[in-house]
């Protein structure tokens, strides 16, 4: 018999709206606040994007994932929102297809794999091998304040045509036990540039405040009880749909979240794909970024 239910029962329309991303730069993202920024509720459904998912039944007999069906009925959705890439039957995330649907790409990447590279060669992959896991995937503390590390990492790298070796990208900590999986701040990386007059601005790397504190062990106007409450913890773990490893892999929901919050707000900057205007748009993204609340350059 065709399954079928409700897009209500998913958790796709109630995520707080980014307070960074101005309406015209993001549109209603219903995507959860940084750490050290005030949360904005959504204040209803009113987009034509909400109320196209609203009302849609979804099969779950045909399609393996709502954003599949939604795409094939022609219906407006928000292509930032991962979780409308999560399979019905297993929950596993599409992260593949999701960073298909926009102008981004994903890499593997681990320190021990990129430093084992000879030559000229250059090796992206993880680095699964069972006697390095326990220390390079795994909860520590740092001056009483919960965390988690891993030596695997996800790229989320935008498709800029001129800048190939050093993309604008972020890294997404990929763990082997949804244990590990605790919130950590988006480290946004954008290569130099040269704007249309000549000016130019340097590789760079940026970070909210607030989490490069936290990763130094520092807290921000709270204490390290109050860290720990909130983020001294595994949240929303997410399996990942990822058939060339064969070992489950998962992600922080939490940290989806805070990648996909950015999404918008560097992919406003390019207004175009052509090579001839890239490196000017990256220059305005260094300026983008650096005029956010909260934000720090960190390298």
């Amino acid at each position: 018999m065709k399954k079928t239910f409700l897009v209500t029962m998913l958790a796709v329309v109630a995520f707080a709206t980014n307070v960074f991303a101005t309406e015209a730069e993001a549109g209603v993202l219903g995507l959860k606040p940084s750490a050290n920024q005030g949360v904005t509720q959504s204040s209803g459904n009113t987009s034509t994007t909400n109320t196209d998912v609203q009302n849609v039944q979804y099969d779950t007999a045909k399609y393996q994932f709502p954003a599949q069906q939604l795409k094939a009925e022609g219906k407006n959705f928000d292509k930032y929102n991962w979780r409308l890439f999560q399979r019905f039957d297993t929950g596993e995330l599409m992260v593949q297809a999701w960073v298909d649907s926009m102008n981004w790409r994903i890499r593997e990447y681990a320190d021990n794999t990129a430093a084992a590279a000879r030559g000229s060669e250059r090796i992206y992959a993880f680095d699964l091998r069972e006697e390095v896991l326990p220390y390079y995937d795994c909860e520590y503390t740092i001056n009483g304040m919960r965390k988690s590390s891993s030596e695997n990492k996800l790229f989320f790298m935008r498709d800029n045509l001129a800048d190939v070796d050093i993309p604008v990208k972020m890294s997404l900590g990929v763990h082997v036990r949804p244990e590990n999986c605790y919130p950590r701040g988006t480290r946004i990386t954008v290569p130099g540039a040269t704007n249309h007059n000549g000016s130019g601005e340097p590789y760079a790397v940026y970070q909210e405040l607030y989490w490069y504190n936290s990763s130094n062990g520092q807290a921000t106007n709270e204490t390290v009880d109050d860290y720990n409450a909130k983020y001294g913890h595994p949240i929303e773990p997410v399996k990942l749909y990822y058939p060339s490893v064969d070992r489950a892999l998962y992600v922080s929901g939490w940290c989806l979240d805070d990648i996909a919050k950015y999404m918008p707000i560097i992919d406003s900057v390019y207004l175009d794909n052509s090579a001839e205007n890239d490196s000017h748009y990256t220059y305005l993204l260094h300026y983008k970024l650096r005029s956010l609340p909260g934000m720090k350059q960190v390298i």
